[in-house]
């Protein structure tokens, strides 16, 4: 991955060395200098390290690859195929010079991977925003392809029952609040259900505004410790979500109905301790409100969301609980 702030580094392949010139001056009167050259698929290979292991391929910096269509030897189609099938570059944006708006030819070039194309003869404007279009597109999509590649790791080392310190959250020692997105997204992927439910300090902002940090930290880890104690299904995983918010996770949960008689035991819990809480409009003591819901498939990427959006909605403190569809 390019560096942030560093300048992107653009392979431009054509066998025509004028046609290559203008459209390099095109781009550093653009700002972009960084550029290579190669006059052949087979030269583009060499730079990009094709053939290589993902380890010896010094073309994984490149952000984004110019080539000609129409090229001797190997045409710009079969070389963007060749390196959609080639790891380092399968996502590296490319885009395509095409002296005749052939359709067929454009069509094919889609076809093997290439994201867009620019006529010949180069307009500099248009070249300009296609260039940047899709180095902002690459940029996005590798931070979106890392995002992903981390959170798989961590399923699978939830999977195995691994919670290394990034899963945990050190104030409450419960899992962290990406434990819930990676249990939820598990079961989407495995096709089962799941039955999520958001244990709420009913007014911790207040709470955290009266007392200062230390006392709040004491207050979440005397929660977390409540809700550990209560007895829940035996898959379902308590976490601490952030802002006074915990949540229960239980896979393959045929309904909520198992998670709503834990709550109702965490709110007695809760009142029976008799927290003081000192700041709140409806009570002299720390409550907790709590939601529950139950789904599959799809609908488990936005059940996290739509609870917080449900509780802040409807419930404004007060020990309550509900459920939503």
């Amino acid at each position: 991955m390019t560096a942030p702030g560093s300048p992107a580094r653009i392979l431009i392949v054509d066998d025509s060395e004028d046609s290559a010139d203008i459209t390099a001056a095109f781009l550093e009167e653009g700002g972009f200098g960084n550029l290579t050259f190669a006059r052949s698929a087979s030269e583009a290979f060499d730079e990009i390290g094709v053939g290589n292991t993902p380890q010896q391929a010094p073309g994984i910096g490149f952000e984004l690859i110019i080539m000609d269509i129409v090229m001797p030897d190997m045409d710009g189609i079969e070389a963007c195929a060749r390196l959609r099938l080639f790891e380092p570059t399968r996502h590296v944006p490319i885009l395509m010079l095409s002296g005749a708006r052939d359709l067929q030819a454009l069509n094919q070039a889609f076809v093997a991977g290439a994201n867009d194309f620019v006529g010949k003869p180069v307009n500099q404007i248009d070249l300009l925003a296609r260039v940047r279009t899709l180095l902002r597109f690459g940029r996005e999509l590798e931070r979106r392809l890392l995002r992903d590649a981390e959170l798989e790791e961590r399923n699978r080392n939830l999977q195995r029952g691994n919670l290394d310190a990034t899963l945990i959250d050190p104030v409450t020692g419960l899992a962290g609040g990406i434990v819930v997105e990676l249990m939820l997204r598990s079961c989407r992927e495995r096709a089962v259900s799941a039955a999520l439910a958001l244990v709420q300090i009913d007014e911790f902002e207040l709470f955290a505004r009266r007392h200062d940090t230390d006392a709040a930290a004491r207050l979440l880890n005397r929660i977390a410790g409540i809700i550990s104690e209560v007895p829940a299904p035996l898959a379902a995983t308590p976490c601490y979500y952030g802002e006074g918010a915990f949540m229960l996770v239980q896979p393959r949960a045929p309904s909520d109905t198992a998670l709503t008689e834990t709550c109702g035991g965490i709110r007695t819990a809760v009142e029976a301790a008799e927290l003081p809480h000192g700041n709140s409009i409806s009570s002299a003591f720390v409550t907790v409100s709590t939601l529950t819901a139950w789904d599959m498939d799809q609908n488990l990427e936005t059940l996290a969301p739509r609870l917080l959006s449900g509780m802040e909605r409807e419930w404004i403190g007060g020990g309550q609980h509900g459920r939503i569809q």
